[in-house]
Parts: C-alpha cells; sequence; structure tokens
C-alpha cells in the first residue's frame, strides 16, 4: 500500500525547495504577470466596449503567462549557472533584460489597446508632463528672484 503521507511530505519539500531556488526573481515574474493583467482587462474592456469578441484570443493569455514566465526562470538558470549570478558587474542582469523586454512589449499592447479607447499615446502624455514641469520649474525659479 503506498503512504500518502510520504508522498505529501516529498511533495511540500519539493514545493519548498523550488519556491527558494525561484525567490530572486519572484518580484520580476510577478511584474510581467501583473503587466499580462492589465493588458488583458483593458483587452477585455475594449472588446466589450467596441463588441469585439473573440474567445478564443483569450487563451492566448494563459499561453503568454507561461512562455513569459519560462523564459524568465531559463534566464536566472543560465545567468545563475554560467555567469555565476552577474554579467558586467550587474546581479541577474540577463534576468532583468528578459523582464524589461516583456514589459516593454505589455506596455505597448496597452498603449495601442489605450488608443483605440479615444486616448492619447501614452508618450505623448509623458512630453506633455514634461513640459509642464519645465513650465513648472521656470514659473518657481522666476517667483524666487
Amino acid at each position: 500500500m503506498i503512504d500518502l503521507s510520504n508522498i505529501k511530505e516529498s511533495f511540500v519539500a519539493l514545493c519548498m525547495i523550488f519556491t527558494t531556488f525561484v525567490a530572486p526573481i519572484q518580484g520580476m515574474v510577478l511584474l510581467v504577470v501583473m503587466a499580462i493583467s492589465i493588458d488583458t482587462t483593458l483587452g477585455i474592456y475594449n472588446a466589450i466596449k467596441n463588441k469585439e469578441y473573440q474567445s478564443d484570443k483569450l487563451f492566448n493569455v494563459v499561453v503568454k503567462t507561461f512562455f513569459y514566465s519560462f523564459s524568465i526562470l531559463f534566464a536566472f538558470i543560465v545567468s545563475k549557472e554560467i555567469f555565476e549570478g552577474e554579467l558586467f558587474g550587474i546581479k541577474f542582469l540577463s534576468v532583468k533584460l528578459v523582464t524589461a523586454f516583456w514589459i516593454y512589449i505589455e506596455m505597448k499592447s496597452i498603449d495601442e489597446t489605450s488608443q483605440k479607447l479615444g486616448n492619447k499615446p501614452f508618450i505623448e502624455i509623458v512630453r506633455n508632463l514634461l513640459k509642464r514641469a519645465k513650465e513648472i520649474k521656470k514659473d518657481l525659479n522666476e517667483i524666487k528672484k
């Protein structure tokens, strides 16, 4: 007869080992998953608003989440085992680059969906904020004089 308590203990031990191993990248994986979630939520809102329902595309969220997460995990393993955790003096640089790349892609997708909803491009909003900040700084400097 199979001892279930032994299997349960072994499974819990393996989960704890895996969690300890990936602890340094959990924040980066969480960032990517949050970006995917925001993009998906905005995409669903856009589909409902414009009445463009395509349920087959929603499955891509699962595939994308696993692909992005496992590519970050793979970059982490490569960084840890081949580069000994540092590349050009920066800890886990390859992991950070992969994470930044996936977040960039998701931000572009969020921006495109936002534009479909009638909003301005994100870069234009940032430029306007920077212009306003410069004007406010100039006004403050004039007030100081």
